[in-house]
């Protein structure tokens, strides 16, 4: 019993919705942006619900991983592999450039230039994903297309050595580049072209260990192993809210997101055992299908451009639902330019833009 694209999908729908309620309200000191109700000894219990969004980066990396195993463990060359990964990247460059071109003209617009100031170097780094500068989102933007160049590798040492192995050695590199991202323990000075390199190894380092774990998931159907454990226990659903409610606790009292990578993995454990809804799955799987375009977007509605908008209705809830819905709008007008684009890429390049068949009975990938 593996995870299937579906139960994927609906991962990276939790995941933006993550990534919004961390960007929103993991800030102890609200700065009369909303109205705080419960508190935690004077600290707004939104912010431990946001600080639990920090799983959101993890979640699409473990996604990632465990796809491009699957994906890639079909293809028989590296020739095959390597143009499958560059027909990927050129899908998400091409809708990453829609909405950079897009954004930069709303803001000429309304009269907020500033949003993209630089100058013309800033813009070809931004451009070519060498900074993030505009959005702060985007920084994985590089890293992923990164992780995604080097799946085959990844993928080859993984499948050569045993899982244990491969784990420490992901857990050491995760460990010291995370020292020196939040550290800075080595300075680099104000070498331009060396810091970029630097943050570009160091953003890896930080993102490869969820990947890793993802790749052994699919490699080694540790799923399946956990799924037939506990799937039928009694009171499963109860048992699951619970253990999702210890990890939200457990991050309230190590508030550092170093974590991340744990909690994420164990939350798509416990959350896929669970048995969820129709309306929510359906729900889930329409903001997984927008979940792209709500990363890329989101950050200039509640910070650049249109914060106050945002933020204008005040409380918390109706905040988060406000901004899903402006970004999900713009995600419309976004797809309506792309998915020409991309069916083009298809008809020209033989991208496959169904990249798994689903069973839904069996849930499986194949």
């Amino acid at each position: 019993m593996e995870f299937s694209r579906k139960d994927m999908k609906i991962l990276k729908g939790v995941a933006i919705l993550f990534m919004l309620s961390l960007h929103l309200f993991a800030r102890k000191d609200v700065g009369g942006l909303y109205e705080t109700f419960s508190e935690i000894n004077g600290i707004p219990l939104v912010y431990y619900i946001g600080l639990f969004g920090d799983a959101c980066v993890p979640i699409y990396l473990f996604a990632s991983g465990y796809g491009l195993y699957l994906s890639l463990g079909k293809l028989n060359t590296m020739k095959s592999k390597l143009k499958k990964n560059l027909i990927r990247i050129l899908k998400l460059l091409i809708n990453f450039w829609i909405i950079l071109f897009l954004f930069m003209a709303i803001a000429f617009l309304v009269g907020m230039p500033e949003a993209f100031s630089g100058g013309i170097n800033q813009f070809f780094l931004n451009f070519f994903l060498l900074s993030s500068s505009y959005n702060g989102a985007w920084w994985y933007l590089q890293t992923y297309v990164i992780l995604v160049l080097l799946s085959p590798v990844f993928i080859k040492i993984i499948q050569k050595h045993h899982f244990i192995l491969v784990l420490a050695v992901s857990g050491i590199i995760y460990s010291i580049t995370y020292l020196q991202r939040i550290k800075h323990v080595i300075d680099f000075g104000d070498n331009t072209a060396l810091n970029i390199v630097v943050n570009a190894i160091v953003l890896v380092g930080t993102s490869q260990l969820a990947f890793v774990v993802g790749v052994i998931f699919a490699k080694e159907k540790i799923y399946s192993i956990i799924y037939n454990w506990f799937y039928n226990i009694p009171f499963k659903n109860a048992l699951c809210l619970m253990g999702i409610l210890m990890l939200v606790i457990i991050h309230g009292f190590i508030e550092t997101m170093f974590i991340a990578p744990f909690t994420a993995i164990a939350f798509i454990c416990i959350f896929n055992l669970m048995n969820k809804n129709e309306l929510v799955e359906e729900l889930l799987l329409f903001v997984g299908d927008h979940s792209t375009n709500l990363w890329l977007t989101h950050m200039f509605f509640y910070m650049t451009i249109f914060p106050t908008l945002v933020f204008a209705v005040r409380y918390p809830i109706l905040i988060f639902l406000w901004l899903v819905i402006l970004c999900l709008f713009t995600s419309f007008g976004i797809n309506s330019l792309y998915h020409p684009i991309v069916k083009l890429i298809d008809s020209k390049l033989g991208g496959n833009s169904k990249k798994y068949q689903i069973n839904r009975d069996n849930k499986s990938i194949s």
